[in-house]
């Protein structure tokens, strides 16, 4: 089930929300324990640590106690996983210097980051709330799988400079410091009892649910549930108002925040250079009409307005948000698309321009033979035993010809296609699985790049 969420900030928990428990309890703390002695030692001059000690001899009431003491501590709230402001303080020092060395990789569970880079892209603010220091918070957020997704967060707020999380007044004075009426603001976290709290302090709520996480069997109250954040959808006020946009025109900007987001990433991997590449996302099958990329943009630095409203033509629908916000026009291979949709019941396509596709291409002009590898998984192929040939057909710049030649090549087991001298096109049931096939059919080109075969 979606839930709809008419608010302007989002305000997101990490454990047990956008991470898992398990990796911050399994890999973090024991890198933790293993170097709060060299951090007590080596760094007892810097005014953090200076201060998170005073702060356990405090809680403690042993104003002298010792290095060893401290350390002693630390271990045994770790043990019973407190959430003790000192003790956050000093894994967040520890965990810094990790990720910064790279020996630490942050974790987010797979629906998280294509939501916040389209919630962002769609003008929704993002900030983060978490037991965990802020600088252990900027840390996770910087060296994540996915790259640095600082830029996506406004502010990190931990239990030192907001308060306790079951506590209502925290919340207050998160909105406060956000300049955000309470009931434009959406809390997401696990707990339910974080979740009363913010609902107390006049917030939007909604629990994350997961399976395996320790708080699932507690339930989220009567809360809003979600497994997923694909289960979550934003409408800030702008795109809600619209300048007087119907309810047709915000589908295509909210498309539009997805394909921005996605685009972004692409970009980032060097597969969308200067204003190449384009993607697409089917919202209604009959008749047949796509949100496409706008043709001549920037992929890395597409809004929700950068999208054009097709037909199974591939042209413009008139009185669209997309044309109506000055999107400009649609690739003229939006015409590809929406074959390809016709063709294989896709609901949404990738174009990327890489030049492992191109050289493979170059290389293997007759198709690309793909066996004996775990990545074929990806596509729902088995890793042994079986082969599959990844087609490749010459360019032409009339989509007709283009898409009679996909049509003749095509292989039903493989959702993708390289056009000699231009580049590989990918599709998938929604978005996130065209965007999971892109990177699976790439890495396996230039892993066959890579090897020289010829």
């Amino acid at each position: 089930m979606t839930h709809t969420f008419d608010v302007d900030h989002v305000v997101l928990d990490i454990e047990g929300t956008t991470s898992a428990t398990g990796f911050v309890v399994g890999e973090l703390y024991p890198y933790a324990r293993e170097r709060f002695g060299r951090l007590l030692t080596e760094r007892a001059g810097e005014p953090e640590v200076r201060r998170a000690v005073e702060q356990i001899r405090a809680l403690l009431d042993e104003p002298a106690a010792d290095t060893a003491r401290i350390e002693r501590t630390l271990g045994a709230w770790l043990d019973e996983d407190r959430k003790v402001t000192p003790l956050k303080t000093l894994q967040g020092l520890v965990w810094a210097e990790g990720f910064a060395s790279g020996e630490l990789v942050s974790h987010f569970y797979p629906d998280v980051v294509p939501r916040l880079r389209e919630w962002h892209a769609a003008g929704v603010r993002l900030h983060v709330y978490s037991s965990g220091s802020v600088a252990a918070q900027r840390a996770w957020f910087g060296n994540s799988p996915e790259g640095d997704l600082r830029p996506l967060a406004g502010t990190f707020h931990d239990t030192e400079n907001a308060g306790p999380k079951l506590v209502a007044a925290s919340y207050e004075v998160i909105a406060a410091d956000l300049g955000a009426a309470p009931q434009r603001v959406l809390f997401l976290s696990d707990r339910p009892g974080e979740l009363d709290a913010a609902r107390a302090a006049g917030w939007r709520t909604a629990g994350v649910r997961r399976p395996g996480e320790p708080y699932y069997e507690s339930g989220v109250g009567d809360h809003p549930e979600v497994a997923s954040f694909a289960e979550l959808e934003m409408r800030t006020r702008a795109g809600a108002e619209g300048g007087g946009a119907g309810a047709g025109d915000r589908e295509v900007r909210r498309a539009g925040a997805r394909l921005a987001a996605e685009a972004a990433r692409f970009a980032s991997f060097g597969w969308m250079r200067g204003t190449s590449g384009n993607l697409s996302v089917v919202l209604a099958h009959t008749p047949l009409r796509l949100a496409v990329t706008a043709s001549g943009r920037d992929k890395g630095e597409l809004t929700a307005d950068d999208v054009v409203l097709v037909d199974g033509r591939g042209a413009a629908v008139a009185g669209t948000a997309g044309p109506a916000a000055g999107a400009g026009k649609p690739s003229a291979e939006a015409g590809l698309h929406a074959r390809v949709v016709r063709l294989t019941g896709a609901g949404a396509v990738v174009h990327v321009h890489t030049v492992a596709a191109v050289a493979m291409g170059r290389r293997r002009p007759g198709g690309i033979v793909l066996r004996d590898l775990e990545m074929l998984k990806g596509l729902g192929l088995p890793a042994e035993g079986e082969a599959v040939r990844l087609p490749v057909i010459a360019n032409s710049q009339d989509m007709s010809v283009l898409g009679d030649r996909l049509e003749e090549a095509r292989e039903p087991r493989m959702p993708a296609v390289v056009v000699a001298d231009h580049g590989l096109y990918v599709w998938g049931a929604d978005l996130l699985q065209a965007r999971h096939h892109a990177e699976v059919v790439q890495w396996m080109l230039e892993l066959e790049l890579a090897s020289g075969r010829g």
